[in-house]
């Protein structure tokens, strides 16, 4: 039964003995024509035992209606009280009131990313999305992770990725990525199947303990695997075989001195049907063009200064620290 429930349930009862005792008094004792006022009051001063004295002589049916109210009227009282005092203390309320804040909250999230999985790896991709400006919520099986997520200030939901339930109350059909973090494969593949039919249009990005399984995840309806084995595997070789490339590479994804970043050119950009030689990139922004990708897939490797932009392209660009704003505001 849910805190509310429970809340409810308890306010009934007390409610139902005042007015069931209030009743009875005016039927029973209806001689002495009282009216709802008095038979309140009666009603009050039996369950609370205050004892101030009869506001009329009883007769022998009110004085046993009166045993009755004592008897049942106090031990439900008793009961609801117990349990009001249990509500408040456990925290089980303030718990129900803090979850429909926060779904409240996430129905108004438009294009965030939902990321299924708090460990290790899911914290990191949570830290960096947040420090990208990105709307995130989170979904974590553990209850006890509830108190840390809302001490970093997550938007966040407590329950199984896994359920269609859960995905639509963190907002799937108004998010434009999921990320599955969860340690099993079998898992990711679940999650991935039903965010697909849920949402078709959805960017699924998933993670692959074991290799094999990258396959499978692909055709459940991931947009992108990621192998974190495989990932590092290759990082090791990288640091043995290029280290200047590798700390580049490091350097550019921190954004400390330098960034590596992405554009695309929407339909109204002042770069769609210009070249790379007519628009002064490197002169105004610092970027260096390295890749266009066009909206077919094709990707242009170190494109000439001759390269056309068009609607849909996406620029891969290499410059200063801030060369992304500053190509936002060109």
């Amino acid at each position: 039964m849910t805190p509310g429930m429970r809340l409810t349930l308890a306010i009934l009862s007390v409610l139902t003995v005042f007015l069931v005792g209030s009743v009875g008094y005016m039927i029973i004792e209806v001689e002495h024509h009282p009216s709802f006022l008095d038979a309140a009051y009666m009603t009050v001063i039996t369950l609370s035992t205050v004892g101030y004295g009869e506001v009329w002589p009883q007769s022998p049916p009110g004085k046993l209606w009166t045993i009755g109210v004592i008897t049942f009227g106090i031990a439900t009282v008793s009961v609801a009280v117990t349990s009001l005092i249990a509500l408040f203390i456990s925290g089980d309320l303030r718990h129900a009131r803090e979850k429909k804040r926060m779904h409240h909250s996430i129905g108004k999230l438009r294009e965030h990313t939902i990321l299924c999985g708090y460990g290790r790896m899911g914290a990191m991709v949570a830290e960096d999305l947040d420090a990208a400006g990105k709307s995130v919520v989170i979904i974590e099986s553990r209850a006890e992770s509830a108190d840390d997520l809302k001490m970093e200030g997550h938007h966040y939901v407590i329950g199984d990725a896994t359920a269609d339930t859960t995905l639509l109350e963190a907002g799937l059909i108004h998010a434009t990525a999921l990320v599955a973090m969860l340690p099993h494969d079998a898992d990711n593949v679940f999650i991935t199947l039903t965010a697909r039919a849920l949402q078709p249009d959805i960017q699924i990005i998933t993670r692959a303990e074991q290799p094999s399984t990258e396959g499978k995840l692909l055709k459940a309806g991931a947009t992108r695997v990621v192998c974190p084995q495989q990932i590092g595997a290759n990082r090791i070789a990288s640091v043995l075989l290029r280290p200047n490339v590798a700390d580049f590479i490091d350097m550019a994804h921190r954004g400390v001195d330098l960034e590596m970043s992405e554009y695309l050119i929407g339909s109204d950009s002042m770069l769609c049907g210009k070249s790379l030689r007519d628009v002064p990139l490197r002169q105004e922004v610092g970027a260096t063009v390295v890749a266009i990708v066009r909206s077919s897939g094709k990707t242009i490797y170190n494109p000439a200064a001759d390269a056309q932009f068009e609607s849909g392209d996406c620029l891969i660009f290499v410059g200063p620290v801030g060369a992304s704003d500053r190509l936002d505001a060109l």
